[in-house]
């Protein structure tokens, strides 16, 4: 994104990435068997040059400032749990930011199903898969982001694989290979940038978490602290974090962290009947004789339709 703002003219001070690169060190073996991957980083980190925009790593934007838009921005050195170090931080003047935070699979579909689940190299919740792009539920395949964050090209190799096993064909050697190579960068990726559990002390106590029902991070710092909240979903009911629009699907990963929850799936069921309390019939009044009901459903069968539950 910065290469193409400056090659349309924006003045782009700087790129901040949080994790560094030497992370990639130990993950040799996995960006070798992918050299077009590597042919695109270079290309990105040519603009760059090319541009002369600087590329900070250990870096990170810890405030934004201005009343009616961003005028500009604190930047300042992290360590390797990515708290910011005293006395690095720095003001940079901008008109504009652009925040990435990394990807997070949906599995809200998946998990409501049944399907099991894994943590990822990058500390994120993604569904477990067999060789054939099963999951643990029989008849539901999965294939892409589901599986975990790895790009279009994994993405549309685990189809075709997946494909393969739904017709009751043999997988192609080609593609197990093209997976196993792709899925290995994906993870090398997962774990050079995975991200520290800093980063939560950036946040001031009226920064918003949850935008929709506007809770700021200070609620719920309170709810964890003096409540006695370890969870999102006690928090959610102590500071509605996660009851609005999105049903915290945006923010219940930092609402999670934040409660010093470890990233958990997000399992709510599809739809279920109400629960009805069984009943004793009425007693006969005097004189009368209790005849069977007509109704074919009997009075605990609960109504017949399905309600969604949040």
């Amino acid at each position: 994104m910065a290469g193409s703002l400056a090659a349309a003219g924006a003045t782009v001070p700087a790129v901040v990435e949080a994790a560094s690169y030497t992370a990639y060190a130990p993950q040799a073996p996995a960006l070798l068997r992918n050299p077009a991957k590597l042919a695109e980083g270079a290309t990105y980190g040519g603009a760059l040059l090319r541009h002369g925009i600087r590329l900070l790593t250990r870096h990170a934007v810890t405030e934004a400032h201005g009343t009616t838009r961003v005028e500009a921005v604190t930047i300042a050195r992290l360590d390797k749990d990515w708290r910011p170090l005293p006395g690095t931080a720095r003001r940079i003047p901008c008109d504009a930011l652009a925040v990435g935070h990394g990807l997070v699979p949906q599995l809200e579909l998946a998990t409501g199903l049944g399907c099991a689940t894994l943590q990822a190299p990058d500390g994120t919740v993604a569904l477990e898969l067999d060789a054939a792009q099963r999951t643990s539920v029989p008849g539901i395949w999965s294939a892409g982001e589901t599986g975990g964050i790895g790009g279009a090209q994994l993405a549309l190799t685990e189809g075709e694989i997946a494909a393969h096993s739904i017709a009751g064909r043999p997988v192609p050697a080609a593609l197990t290979r093209r997976r196993a190579r792709l899925r290995a960068f994906a993870g090398a990726m997962a774990v050079a940038h995975r991200p520290g559990p800093g980063w939560t002390g950036w946040l001031r106590e009226e920064t918003d978490v949850c935008r929709c029902e506007e809770v700021p991070a200070g609620r719920i710092r309170e709810a964890a602290r003096e409540l006695g909240a370890r969870d999102a979903r006690t928090v959610k009911l102590l500071t509605r974090a996660g009851m609005g629009w999105c049903q915290g699907r945006m923010c219940g990963p930092a609402v999670a962290a934040l409660a010093g929850e470890a990233p958990a799936p997000d399992r709510r069921p599809l739809s279920c009947p109400p629960p009805r309390p069984a009943r004793s019939p009425p007693a006969p009044e005097a004189g009368r004789t209790q005849l069977p009901s007509r109704n074919p459903r009997s009075a605990a069968s609960g109504p017949l339709w399905p309600i969604r539950t949040h």
